[in-house]
């Protein structure tokens, strides 16, 4: 081999090692010895072997059976033509190469393999690669980023109107409050509501107050953008007109944005925006439909809020015409139970006053002629005309104080006179074959309403009385008894009536308390009365029971009416 060849091979910076046909090394340069050792007066394949388990194809083509042909570099020595091979050598445990090995032979007498080094090259695409990923994946972080950065401002924004408006009641102030919002928002110099209504809006609020002279001006659209309307889409439109009716152009090219709002997936109405920048964003547009729904679900809120209150309204009123009902109701018996004592009451009054027109006439003849023998006769006079007097005064007073009917506060009354009031009333029924109980005790006053406490007694008394009277109607020297005991138990008063009437049947005892529910005949009672009494005793926040046949402790009677009664009745209203 010339030495011009050597000369040249040896100026090279790439590893070269020169074989002859006998295989034996002819050269070897000095890159070769430095990166694959000093192989001097060795067999080609002696060589060679030494490196062939650092070597490996970074892509083979080769089928061979011949194992020694999967090295790179034994298999460019044996072949004959140009030979070209990518293969990586592992020098130490963490260092490797890469080259690009070629072989070819010169005047068939030698064959030379080139090493040439493709470390820095594979690392600068691999690097290159590797830059390639990360600007990807620095591209899609920010576009994720940014999309991210968007949403938090929309989601900031549909926040910040939520808030503004979610809990808002009134629906004239949620439209006015979601127009200001949507006018900061998109930076607009005009907004109305419309209120849809068949084909065409009706503008009911606008903002600024400077157009309020709009207010009730009709607007229409086209049908293909009121169909969208109808579906929740918005219309984003640049116009010189604010509608399709309009017959004044706009000053400017504007952008239009009509934003419907839905109640209960029905068009209700329409938000509809002017402004003037020339482009809407597509996070403007998905903040649009954000706060539409947003809106619409607020207006749902506000419309059933506005239905309660209006059926609150109409059941406070109901309640208060039941309340007047109630107490007419109650007044009404309580005059259909005073109704049945008038024919009596009017006996009880008219002897009282027959003794005095008597008086009167025995008066006028005496004062024509008298003396003083008809002294002791016109104090005689006197005196009865006092206690009839007096007695007439009584009947009057306890009829006032039954009727009582504008007292519809509480006061504090005691029971046992109340009782006695209500006897008085009977009196003319029981003073002949009727024998009266009293067992009262020291009981303290009772914030009560009276008035409606002597209904109670008055109904009880005139159910004993008659239960009584059935009874004589069969045997008249038959003695009737009513017993009225009061005592205190347990911050509770408590008041029992009983008598040895014929009672209540047994089939009977759940209706007692039934409006309606009557054993008199008809005309003789309006069957309301114990219905009433029970209703008033539980105004009073206590409680009413009866019981009827033979009554263990007290064994002359037959029915009772136990009533309790707090000593302190907390705010007691009608219901």
């Amino acid at each position: 081999m010339s030495n011009a060849l050597i000369s040249f091979y040896h100026n090279l910076e790439e590893p070269i090692i020169i074989y002859d046909r006998k295989m034996d090394i002819l050269y070897h340069n000095l890159s070769f010895s430095k990166i694959f050792g000093d192989f001097n007066n060795s067999k080609g394949f002696q060589c060679l072997s030494k490196l062939a388990y650092k070597f490996a194809y970074q892509m083979c083509f080769l089928k061979s059976e011949d194992l020694r042909t999967y090295c790179p570099a034994i298999a460019a020595l044996e072949k004959d033509v140009n030979y070209t091979s990518f293969a990586t050598y592992q020098k130490d445990e963490d260092k490797f190469f890469h080259f690009m090995i070629k072989a070819f032979s010169v005047k068939k007498r030698y064959r030379v393999v080139y090493f040439y080094d493709i470390t820095n090259e594979l690392r600068g695409e691999k690097l290159k690669e590797e830059n390639e990923r990360l600007r990807i994946q620095n591209i899609e972080f920010l576009n994720t980023n940014s999309k991210a950065q968007n949403q938090a401002v929309k989601m900031a924004l549909l926040n910040r109107i939520s808030i503004s408006i979610k809990n808002e009641l009134d629906i004239k102030t949620l439209i006015e409050k979601s127009l200001r919002e949507l006018s900061i928002v998109f930076g607009a110099n005009k907004s109305y509501f419309a209120e849809f209504n068949k084909n065409d809006f009706t503008i009911k609020y606008t903002y600024p107050e400077v157009f309020a002279p709009q207010i009730n001006e009709i607007v229409s659209y086209s049908k293909a953008i009121v169909d969208d309307l109808h579906i929740g889409i918005n219309s984003i439109q640049t116009c010189l007109k604010e509608h399709d009716g309009a017959s004044i152009p706009l000053l400017n090219s504007t952008t239009r944005i009509i934003m419907p709002i839905l109640k209960n997936s029905q068009l209700y109405g329409i938000a509809v925006i002017f402004t003037p920048r020339k482009e809407i964003t597509e996070l403007e547009r998905e903040l649009l439909v954000g706060i539409s729904m947003q809106v619409s679900s607020s207006l749902i809120q506000a419309s059933l809020f506005h239905q309660i209150s209006q059926k609150n309204e109409e059941l406070e009123l109901a309640f208060k015409e039941l309340k007047e009902a109630q107490l007419q109701l109650i007044n009404s018996e309580k005059m259909a139970s005073l109704g049945q004592l008038v024919a009596s009451v009017a006996h009880e009054i008219n002897t009282p006053l027959s003794a005095i027109n008597a008086n009167n006439e025995i008066l006028d003849k005496v004062c024509e002629k008298f003396n003083e023998n008809n002294l002791e006769i016109l104090k005689e006079i006197n005196s009865v005309d006092k206690e009839a007097i007096k007695r007439i005064t009584n009947i009057v007073q306890s009829l006032k104080r039954f009727v009582r009917l504008d007292e519809t506060t509480q006061q504090e009354a005691n029971i046992n006179q109340e009782l006695d009031l209500t006897l008085d009333l009977i009196r003319h029924k029981t003073k002949n074959g009727f024998d009266i109980i009293k067992e009262y005790s020291n009981i303290p006053l009772v914030e009560c309403y009276p008035n409606m406490l002597n209904q109670v007694f008055l109904n009880i008394l005139m159910n004993a009385l008659h239960s009584i009277e059935d009874i004589k109607k069969e045997n008249p020297d038959y003695l009737g008894k009513i017993k009225l005991k009061t005592q205190v138990s347990d911050d509770f008063l408590q008041i029992s009536i009983l008598d040895n009437g014929k009672g209540i049947k047994e089939e009977d005892k759940e209706k007692v308390f039934q409006a309606g529910y009557t054993t008199k005949k008809k005309g003789e009672g309006t069957g309301l009365g114990l219905a009433i009494c029970k209703k008033i005793i539980e105004k009073h926040q206590g409680e009413i029971l009866f019981d009827s046949g033979e009554i263990g402790f007290e064994p002359e009677f037959k029915t009772i009416f136990i009533i309790h009664i707090p000593l302190k009745i907390k705010n007691a209203c009608m219901e």
